[in-house]
């Protein structure tokens, strides 16, 4: 069966796993030899499975934010805001080279109001049919969900961090 739209994927939820997951997506992607667009929102700190990826052909990796969002009361809110913005641009004028988009954390931009719903909504409407979309991230809208195609939510039963144990290298990051 073929779609009228491209393919929409979500990730969601407060539990670890959602990115992990859309890598499995990119390398399967990559494997039989389609283009991809990484674009990480709101991720400042460096992570290994980058320096793999970035080994394969045909996939561009974008980031471009400060970090985890604070506050819409805090000081450095608009320079954070400002900085995922540009990165949507970036996707929007980039999409149409590439089989595969994927928008790290993008949910939770959205659910800040830093990009709108209804623009993410616009731009995977605008996509063609023989492309594929990833969104990731917390907090995944109802707009969102109503365009998706799948939607997998990743609870937290247990996590280490709540023990006190930090992220550590290889797992995490």
């Amino acid at each position: 069966m073929t779609t009228e739209r491209a393919r929409t994927l979500i990730f969601t939820g407060d539990g670890k796993g959602k990115t992990t997951a859309m890598i499995g997506v990119i390398v399967r992607s990559l494997g039989c030899g389609k283009n991809v667009l990484l674009v990480r929102f709101a991720k400042a700190r460096h992570s290994w499975e980058l320096d793999v990826l970035s080994t394969f052909p045909g996939i561009d990796i974008v980031s471009g934010t400060f970090g985890m969002t604070p506050p819409r009361s805090h000081p450095d809110f608009e320079k954070h805001a400002e900085a995922a913005r540009d990165l949507f641009r970036q996707a929007r004028e980039r999409a149409d080279k590439y089989d595969l988009i994927c928008l790290d954390e993008i949910c939770g931009i959205a659910a800040r109001h830093m990009v709108t719903e209804d623009e993410i909504v616009d731009f995977i409407k605008g996509l063609r049919p023989d492309q594929a979309v990833v969104l990731t991230g917390r907090g995944a809208g109802v707009k969102l969900i109503a365009v998706a195609d799948t939607v997998s939510e990743v609870n937290v039963v247990k996590h280490g961090y709540m023990r006190g144990i930090e992220a550590q290298e290889g797992i995490e990051f």
